[in-house]
């Protein structure tokens, strides 16, 4: 399976939107590189939050397929997110947030699409 590497988020705050920036590295296997796999790939931004609670998912920032025609690559996707998405924790109690990003690859898997038209109903 690909290797995905080096995950950096970086995050510089405005007024109402922050510039988000992540970077990785994705590495490819020699069998994904012969078949030129495709792949689904998936940035999203995640709130950190203590157990028991789940993280929270905030944003998807990125979604896109990607060809394995290269051993590795190098990424950077780069949004503006308004910080109201950013702001995951209870402004209440005035708790910092904690945010990272999740990179993903899933694998394309073709499917067959079926639509039916409306109905025409008459006497021919």
């Amino acid at each position: 399976m690909a290797t995905i590497s080096n995950l950096k988020l970086s995050i510089a705050k405005g007024s109402k939107e922050s510039v988000v920036t992540v970077t990785y590295d994705l590495c490819f296997t020699r069998c994904e590189l012969l078949d030129k796999t495709t792949f689904i790939e998936t940035v999203s931004l995640r709130g950190d939050d203590a157990w028991p609670n789940p993280d929270d998912h905030l944003k998807t920032i990125y979604s896109n397929c990607v060809q394995a025609n290269k051993a590795c690559i190098s990424r950077k996707v780069v949004r503006k997110v308004s910080n109201n998405v950013l702001d995951e924790d209870d402004w209440f109690f005035n708790r910092r947030d904690e945010v990272y990003a999740r990179v993903r690859l899933k694998p394309f898997i073709p499917s067959s699409v079926t639509v039916d038209s409306n109905i025409v109903t008459g006497h021919w």
